[in-house]
C-alpha cells in the first residue's frame, strides 16, 4: 500500500473529502518525522513504535586501503500487533 491508496482507503471509510484526509496523512507523517528527528521515539497504541537507531562508524583496512563508514542513523519500526491476530 502507498500513501495514495491509504489516502483513498480513508476517504472510502470515513466518507470525508480525499483532500482532507490527505491533509490528516500527510501532517501524520511530518509529525511522525520531526519528532523522530528531534530525538524522540514515537509509539501509538495498538500500533507500533517507531525509532531512530544509530549505528557505530566503522573503520576497515584491507592493507592498502583505510576505509571509514560514517555513522548511519535509519528509523526502525516495531509493531504492537498481538501475533495472534494476524
Amino acid at each position: 500500500m502507498n500513501k495514495k491508496e491509504l489516502i483513498k482507503i480513508i476517504a472510502e471509510d470515513t466518507g470525508f473529502k480525499k483532500s482532507k484526509c490527505r491533509s490528516a496523512v500527510n501532517t501524520s507523517f511530518e509529525l511522525i518525522s520531526k519528532e523522530l528527528m528531534s530525538g524522540k521515539d514515537i509509539f501509538i497504541n495498538g500500533f507500533g513504535k517507531f525509532k531512530l537507531k544509530r549505528k557505530r562508524c566503522r573503520i576497515f583496512n584491507d592493507g592498502a586501503f583505510i576505509n571509514i563508514n560514517p555513522p548511519e542513523i535509519e528509523i526502525v519500526f516495531e509493531t504492537d500487533i498481538k501475533s495472534s491476530l494476524l
